[in-house]
Order: structure tokens, then C-alpha cells, then sequence
């Protein structure tokens, strides 16, 4: 075991990513923000390697003085251990494709929410619809089928000037970044066109459910849900109930974080991309795979008719050495009982055109002529 170096664990988190770090000393990112907690040691914030990554200016903060502090321990550093660097795992890699070098420039941004500017066109209008719009059992507004569309808010009356004043904000940044947003009726209302593909994005409001009580009218009774508006709003980008969530916390509100609110729909955005792209590919798979079942149903096809082409062949060869077979054996009756054989002789004539039908079965031996060739000629067609 050693004790943890403070002015060097903290030269270290300022030069790398805590992931990095993390690694070198054999331990998770989670408990490296731990030990830099318990050591007073201040880390980069949300966005600052992504800014350095493309050169904007940074601050770092300087290591403050700090007494009395708490002894920590740590095992000895794996770089300077038996362990080769192979045997150690290596960190996920940072995904290089542009898409995400956007999205990270993106949510290392700052934008700021200004009152002293025009509205957006959008925001009047869902001003006017939601104020008239009713609420629903949970106390949230509650468009009808026959209002006219508007942005997707979903929040209680009280906090609905607060996520309009959001929804300003993150609509014009969004246009401001050329990823337009429109409105529809129906479900996913409000859509912002990023990378191609229209993202579903709509503020909510957490609702808690604070109590159920037995209600009973008439002859039925019926369980009678309580709930009680938080405040806390959510931004959700992609499909409403499984798609990426962003809410208001202890330290941030959405108001500070319309930045990141278009880093999650940009992520949707480019995860669509690429299940489009695996779509696509697992389409060409299904068609070759398709085709190479047709092609084989062609070649089951084509050694079916070949076997029974042959197992036609054979049994008309054994047809026919039966028919030869038969005929020698009349033959010799008829010659033991002294009948005329003579081709011009009725049953030398006989004799012949047997021969000539096994000859014609017998796909060993060239077809003699015969008057079944002519059955042809008596179709009307």
C-alpha cells in the first residue's frame, strides 16, 4: 500500500481524462472523483477536454491549500508492477466519426437564455393553446384533438411560463445550429431536423404520486390517484418513453443546460443514422440471403428432376430387357411350334414391332419410328 501523491494526482487529472488516469492506477473513474474529493483536489469540468480538443480557451484551477487532510491509501501504481501492458485492459476508444465530434462541440458550448428578445414565432402560439387547453387528472395541460398544434409541453399551469421561456431558448439555438424545428398534430408534436432525420423532442414536468384511496360511487368502487406537481422539468429527445432525458438537478436546471438538451437530440439523431445504415445493411444481407435461397430452391429444383430423370431411365431399361426378354421367349415357343416367322408372316411382323416398342422405352438405344409419333397431329392447335 502507498499514500496517495496530492500534487501529483492533481498534475495528472489536469493533463488527462479522469478515464485515463483511472487506468494507470488500476482503478474506476468513480473512485479516482472520490479520492480527488477526499484530498480537496479540483478536477475539469463538463466540456473542458472537449474544448481544449478544439482549441478554446480553458482555466485551470490551481491545487488550493489544504490542512489536516485525511490519509489515503492506494495499491502501488500498476504502471511500475509485473503487469505488462498488454494484460491490462484498455478504455473504450472515443468514437471518431463527425457526427460525434459535433455533438461534443456542441454540448461544450454556453448558451445563455435572454428575456429581452423576441419570442420565436412557436412560443405565442403554444402560449395561447395551452393557457386555454384544460388539465388532466395529474394536473398537467392537456391539449384537445380539435386545438391547434403547438410545441410539446407537457407541464401544470404554474411552471408553464418557465418551460416556455426554455422552449424559446432551445428552439432558436437549434435554428441558430440549422436543425429546424416544426410542429404537427399528434404524437411527437415537435420535431427538430438534425442530421436528416426529424428527433421527436418535448419538456415535461415531473408529477409525484403522493397517495390512492378507495372511491366508491353506486354500486362500484374505484382506486383514486393523488398527485402533486414538482417543478422539476424534463427535457426528452427522441421517443417519449424510451428515448434520452435531461432534467432540472440540485446544481444545474435545464435553463443551463440548452446545450446539452441539443447534444441529446443530436445523439438520437445520430443513432438513427446509424440504425438507418444497419437497416440498410441487414437489408442487402436479407436480399443476398434471399437470393441464395432461391438460387439453391433452383438447384434442389434441377437435382430433382435429374434423379427422377434417372430413375425414370432405369426403370425403363428394366422395362425394357424385360420386353426383349419376353419376346425371345415367345419367339422360341412359336419357333418350337413351327410357326412362320418370316418378316412378311404376321407373327414375324409381330415379333419385329416388339423388339421396335423395347427398343423405343429403352433410353440406352435410338428410338425406332412409330405411328404414336403422329399423336400430335390431332390436336386442333
Amino acid at each position: 500500500m502507498e499514500t496517495w501523491n496530492r500534487e501529483e494526482l492533481y498534475a495528472k487529472v489536469w493533463t488527462q481524462p479522469a478515464s485515463k488516469v483511472a487506468l494507470k492506477y488500476g482503478i474506476s473513474a468513480v473512485m479516482l472523483g472520490k479520492v480527488c474529493r477526499k484530498l480537496q483536489i479540483p478536477v475539469p469540468g463538463r466540456g473542458y477536454w472537449a474544448k481544449k480538443e478544439f482549441g478554446k480557451p480553458v482555466k485551470c484551477i490551481p491545487l488550493p491549500e489544504a490542512k489536516e487532510l485525511p490519509v489515503a491509501k492506494r495499491f502501488k501504481d500498476i504502471q511500475s508492477s509485473n503487469v505488462s501492458t498488454e494484460q491490462r485492459t484498455s478504455p473504450a476508444s472515443e468514437p471518431t466519426d463527425e457526427y460525434h465530434k459535433l455533438i461534443v462541440e456542441m454540448e461544450s458550448r454556453t448558451i445563455p437564455i435572454d428575456d429581452n428578445v423576441k419570442q420565436h414565432k412557436l412560443v405565442p402560439v403554444a402560449e395561447k393553446t395551452l393557457s386555454r387547453s384544460k388539465p388532466d387528472n395529474r394536473g398537467v395541460l392537456e391539449r384537445s384533438w380539435d386545438q391547434q398544434p403547438c410545441l410539446d409541453i407537457r407541464v401544470t399551469k404554474n411552471h408553464l411560463n418557465r418551460a416556455l421561456i426554455i422552449a424559446d431558448a432551445l428552439v432558436k439555438a437549434l435554428e441558430a445550429a440549422k436543425f429546424p424545428v416544426s410542429v404537427q398534430a399528434g404524437r411527437h408534436s415537435t420535431t427538430a431536423l438534425i442530421f436528416g432525420h426529424a428527433v421527436p423532442l418535448a419538456i415535461t414536468e415531473r408529477i409525484r404520486e403522493t397517495g390512492r384511496r378507495k372511491v366508491t360511487e353506486y354500486s362500484w368502487t374505484r382506486t383514486l390517484i393523488e398527485y402533486e406537481a414538482t417543478g422539476m422539468l424534463e427535457f426528452r429527445a427522441g421517443d417519449y418513453t424510451s428515448g434520452r432525458k435531461l432534467r432540472d438537478g440540485k446544481r444545474r436546471t435545464l435553463e443551463g443546460m440548452i446545450s446539452r438538451c441539443i447534444g441529446l437530440l443530436m445523439r438520437e439523431a445520430r443513432d438513427r443514422i446509424h440504425e438507418a445504415e444497419q437497416a440498410r445493411l441487414n437489408e442487402i444481407e436479407d436480399q443476398k440471403r434471399a437470393r441464395e435461397r432461391a438460387e439453391l430452391a433452383q438447384e434442389i429444383a434441377e437435382e430433382d428432376r435429374k434423379i427422377k430423370e434417372f430413375e425414370g431411365w432405369v426403370e425403363s431399361w428394366q422395362r425394357a430387357r424385360q420386353m426383349r426378354e419376353f419376346t425371345a421367349e415367345l419367339e422360341k415357343a412359336w419357333t418350337e411350334a413351327n410357326h412362320d416367322l418370316s418378316l412378311d408372316a404376321p407373327k414375324g411382323k409381330r415379333i419385329l414391332w416388339m423388339r421396335e416398342q423395347a427398343d423405343r422405352i429403352d433410353p440406352m438405344r435410338p428410338s425406332p419410328p412409330s405411328i404414336l409419333d403422329r399423336r400430335r397431329e390431332l390436336s386442333p392447335w
